[in-house]
């Protein structure tokens, strides 16, 4: 898929939205793009561009809706200000991920 039209096509999707671009360096050996799923928990999935580019938009909306497992996608969920991938995440954790509930909260 090219990524002109992956941009555009997750801009039009009513679930997702994109998070951030970091580009390759000696920690991270490719680019990869972080797309929001806002469709429950806020779930983030990074995805390395040579992964979109060899997808297609079907495939890559299921992985980001979680409709399907990923198999070179991770996803990631926001917890206390850092990104923790969830796949290593025990059934109980997962359990709480799902029951999470996103709120405006304030101090008076």
């Amino acid at each position: 898929m090219d990524l002109a039209d992956f941009y555009s096509k997750v801009e039009e999707h009513p679930q997702l939205a994109g998070k951030s671009i970091q580009e390759a360096d000696k920690d991270n050996p490719k680019d990869t793009i972080y797309v929001e799923f806002t469709g429950g928990n806020n779930i983030v999935t990074a995805l390395p561009v040579d992964a979109i580019e060899k997808a297609d938009w079907e495939t890559i909306e299921e992985v980001l809706t979680i409709k399907r497992d990923p198999q070179v996608l991770y996803h990631m969920t926001r917890v206390v200000g850092y990104y923790s991938r969830i796949e290593n995440w025990n059934k109980s954790k997962i359990g709480e991920l799902h029951d999470r509930q996103k709120g405006n909260y304030s101090i008076v």
